[in-house]
This record gives structure tokens, C-alpha cells and sequence, in this order.
């Protein structure tokens, strides 16, 4: 199994994105020369069907961000193919739609989401449209939110597809969960359909969707928050719940929150308790989370599968591989620590699977 690990490059050593590899259930590896240059590579996707895999690139000042889409060559190596202008600060999240033909670029400190049209070579197209945040962000602190000193003006944080017509966006500066649909005949145009409104002060993040139900983290709050999407239905927040451990004291916040079917539980990693959090699920209730630290100084995103755990955390520069025992916990006797620097990223390659030698 090949997983390409995304970094920030500046301040830091790192070469760009790593590829880590499992050989013969041995452990994994890093490919010490397997890595390709780009700079800040904070989140990364791949195609749903051909071996490409799109990157952002986390640039704050001007002019802006960039978005990269690297190819598999016929040795199973990933390399730089296009890169695009991303249409904004700090490209921070992408979301491809299932059929391949849009993708979204996320931008913090832009307050904004590109839609960005896709070839069916999964090439750039020249079409993007830019939806800006900032009439939102002053509506919401009219009304009373965005109060908080990181909620100043928009931050568009996440814009997730939930299937080829419909997409999710969390916008940290204005507490808003938004949801867009497509326009029929046109992959980069998009109307605003519905609007969950989080209570001041909770900064959403990122979004997990199972069926009918949203599961939004709440960055700032440290918050999970169940919203209702039936079709016909109201923008319904169901329940909620700290995604903290009791009596958690000091700076803390929620980075990544991903639906774990098997259970049905959700994980989310926070910053500042520096720690993976399982939270259990009966129906939309929210039940007492479980929690581990020993997962590193700020850990961000994290991969969830059957079998494992990878974890990225940033601030001690490591990657850490976890077995999940058979009840799907962390099994701590098995972490094996990977040297790399400034991690905040996790993707694991379908297409570049092969086996080696």
C-alpha cells in the first residue's frame, strides 16, 4: 500500500510531498527520493477513476494560491502535470464531484470557493468561477456572529461533494454550513440552496456526510454538530457535543472529523489536547467520546481505514502508522513513527497500489 503525505515547505525542511510505502506487510517507508516539489501542499485528492491526484498549494500572499495535478507514469511514480492558478489566499481543501468534470478549491483567507472545470483527461479547463464569502460574513456580524478575533471576515475552510450535484461549504468566519447545488448544464456555475447557522463563535471546519446527515467540526468551538439534509427538509441542526475530553484545559482546536461506517462512530484529531477522539454514534445521538493521546504535537488530518490509522502531526514532524485492533480502536503496541517533515496531509493511493519488488 503507497500513501503520498502532504507538507508545508515553508519554515520547515520538507521537499514537498512524500510517498510512504508498505512492503509486504513489513511496516512502511519512506521513499526517501520519491518526492515531488510543490510548495505547501496542505491537501490532496485523488481522481475517482484515473491516476492523477490534485493538490493545493497554500500560498498567502499575492497573487495567490495554486492547484497542481500530478500523473502516474508507467513505473507507478507520481509527477507534476499542470498547475493553475487556484483564484485566491491560502487554497486550503479540495473536493472533487464523482464523475471527475469539477473540482472545488477552498480559500481561507480569501472567503472564498473556486469552481474549477475538469477535462475528461482530468485536465485543467479554462473555465473558474469564483463565490465570494465576504457579503455573508458581513450579514452574520450584523447579526451577532463572527465575533471571534480568528472570524474578522470570511474563511471558506472546506467545500465538500456530497454526490455530482451537490456540495457542502463551512465557512469558519461566518459560523455558516452552507449547501450549493450545480447548475444542470454547467460544471462551474452553482446557487446557494440551504444554510445551517452554528451558534457564534464556532468556526466550522470540515464536513463527514452519511446518508441524510451532515457531521460538521466545529474548529474554534470544539464541536461536533449532527444537521439534518433530508431533501425536503429544513436546515435542521439535530444534536451536538464537544469533541474534548473532560476537564481539557488550555488552547485546543478541532482539525479533521471523518464517519467511521463500521461502528458508526466519528474521529476528529484536536490541536492543542493533541489528541484522536472517537465518538460513537446511536442514531443522531452523540454518545461519550473516547480519547488518545500519543498521536503527536498538533495532529491534523488523519486517514481511517479498516486495518489502520495514519496520522500526520505537524509540529514533531512525524507520520504515524496505528493498527486498529478488532474492536476498531487504536491498538498503541503497534505505532510505527515515520520522519517527515511538517506533515498535515494523508492520502491513500488506489491507483498506486502495485506491488514492488
Amino acid at each position: 500500500m503507497k500513501f503520498l503525505i502532504g507538507t508545508y515547505t515553508d519554515q520547515s525542511d520538507s521537499a514537498g510531498i512524500y510517498v510512504i510505502e508498505s512492503r509486504h506487510g513489513d511496516g512502511f517507508a519512506v521513499q526517501a527520493q520519491a518526492t515531488i516539489w510543490l510548495r505547501n501542499a496542505s491537501y490532496l485528492i485523488e481522481h475517482p477513476e484515473l491516476p492523477l491526484v490534485y493538490a493545493v498549494s497554500e500560498i498567502a500572499e499575492a497573487p495567490g494560491g495554486a492547484v497542481a495535478v500530478l500523473r502516474q507514469n508507467d513505473q507507478g511514480d507520481y509527477g507534476l502535470w499542470q498547475v493553475v492558478a487556484s483564484g485566491g489566499l491560502d487554497p486550503c481543501h479540495l473536493s472533487l464531484s464523482p464523475n471527475g468534470r469539477t473540482l472545488l478549491i477552498s480559500h481561507y483567507s480569501s472567503g472564498s470557493f473556486a469552481l474549477q472545470g475538469i477535462a475528461l483527461d482530468g485536465g485543467f479547463e479554462p473555465s473558474q468561477t469564483i463565490v465570494r464569502h465576504d457579503a455573508r460574513h458581513a450579514v452574520a456580524q450584523g447579526l451577532g456572529r463572527g465575533r471571534h478575533p480568528r472570524q474578522a471576515a470570511a474563511h471558506v475552510h472546506s467545500a465538500t461533494f456530497i454526490d455530482d450535484h451537490q456540495f457542502v461549504v463551512c465557512d469558519l468566519g461566518t459560523d455558516e454550513v452552507l449547501l450549493y447545488t450545480l447548475d444542470a448544464h454547467r460544471s462551474v456555475q452553482a446557487s446557494l440552496c440551504k444554510c445551517w447557522t452554528l451558534p457564534a463563535g464556532s468556526g466550522p471546519r470540515h464536513i463527514a456526510a452519511s446518508r441524510e446527515r451532515l457531521y460538521a467540526v466545529a474548529e474554534l468551538s470544539n464541536t461536533v454538530f449532527v444537521l439534518s439534509n433530508s431533501p425536503n427538509g429544513q436546515p435542521t441542526i439535530v444534536s451536538s457535543a464537544s469533541c474534548l475530553p473532560d476537564k481539557t484545559a488550555g488552547f485546543s482546536e478541532a482539525a479533521e472529523i471523518q464517519y467511521d461506517a463500521q461502528a458508526p462512530a466519528l474521529w476528529v484529531s484536536n490541536r492543542g489536547q493533541d489528541g484522536l477522539v472517537r465518538i460513537p454514534l446511536s442514531g443522531d445521538t452523540l454518545l461519550p467520546l473516547r480519547a488518545w493521546n500519543g498521536f503527536g504535537a498538533h495532529p491534523r488530518h488523519f486517514h481511517l481505514s479498516d486495518q489502520m490509522l495514519v496520522v500526520a502531526a505537524k509540529d514533531d514532524n512525524l507520520v504515524r502508522v496505528i493498527r486498529r485492533d478488532a474492536q476498531g480502536l487504536p491498538d498503541l503496541q503497534s505505532v510505527q513513527r515515520l520522519s517527515i517533515p511538517s506533515p498535515v496531509f494523508i492520502l491513500p493511493l488506489r491507483h498506486g497500489d502495485r506491488e514492488t519488488s
